[in-house]
């Protein structure tokens, strides 16, 4: 006898089962996004009052402060004098916006650091020291900038001073005994030829400008319009052997218009356009 296997039918799921779990599935992440938003919320709730009390003691700190400084004021610490030591070209207008010191402040209202800070900013000015003298006096010596060559860039002059350091912004009338010196690098390397120079005073007093090349070497104009080239690697000597030319009385204004020192080995000398006639006229005599 065959017998027949009895296959249970397959239920189908009820209609809306699936739609429900995708409901339920999406208010599950509105609660999950409204929750996320309360909890930042309140997390910079927390946050704001932290943070005030964090600065709290600065700010106790800060007034207690100046409550002090006001205080000390009254009892007689306050600004009757301000002295200035050391200065000859700085501005005193502009020294006293900087300072901003008056009469009747309390003397330690004034941040001594910040205020060195702010007067070494000024070109002239090259190192600050204060000090209050209690109870009424603020004291300031100032060390200023010394200017040994004047800059010609541009078309425009400045002072450089014996660091190489640049000074803007300064009146030049007093300063026309100095050196002038040309070239883009010229202020950085000018405190070292002009010492070097220092070792040969007749040379020296002869400069009147002095130029570098290339970012390489220097050349002298003299006061007479003789120029001299020096050597790249060795200017001392070149500067050496000009000197014993000089000695010699081989340099003349009115004989030689350039002196070429560059090659270690030769010396090479321009006649001057009058000692060139002068010659040409004496070989016709002869």
């Amino acid at each position: 006898m065959i017998r027949r296997s009895k296959k249970k039918p397959t239920r189908s799921a009820p209609f809306g089962i699936g739609q429900t779990s995708r409901k339920g599935r999406q208010r599950q992440r509105k609660q999950w996004r409204r929750w996320f938003i309360n909890a930042l919320m309140a997390s910079v709730l927390i946050a704001l009052p932290i943070t005030w009390w964090l600065e709290y003691p600065h700010r106790l700190l800060s007034a207690g402060q100046d409550y002090l400084i006001s205080c000390l004021g009254k009892c007689g610490f306050q600004i009757e004098d301000v002295f200035i030591e050391g200065r000859q070209h700085t501005g005193p207008d502009v020294l006293a916006q900087v300072i901003n010191a008056q009469r009747g402040q309390p003397i330690f209202a004034h941040d001594l650091d910040h205020l060195k800070e702010k007067l070494e900013k000024i070109d002239w000015i090259k190192g600050v020291h204060i000090q209050r003298r209690l109870p009424d006096q603020l004291y300031i010596k100032i060390t200023e900038r010394l200017p040994i060559a004047i800059w010609q860039h541009q078309k425009t002059q400045y002072l450089v001073d014996r660091d190489g350091v640049v000074i803007h912004n300064v009146k030049l009338d007093q300063f026309q005994q100095l050196p002038l010196v040309i070239g883009p690098d010229a202020p950085m390397h000018t405190p070292k030829i002009l010492t070097l120079l220092e070792k040969f005073p007749k040379i020296r007093e002869r400069i009147k400008a002095l130029t570098r090349v290339r970012q390489r070497r220097w050349d002298l104009t003299f006061k007479d319009s003789i120029l001299i080239k020096l050597s790249e690697e060795k200017p001392e000597e070149s500067l050496a052997r000009l000197s014993l030319l000089i000695e010699q009385g081989k340099i003349n204004a009115g004989d030689v218009s350039m002196v070429d020192l560059r090659n270690p080995k030769q010396i090479v000398l321009r006649l001057s356009p009058e000692a060139a006639v002068r010659i040409k006229l004496k070989g016709k005599e002869t």
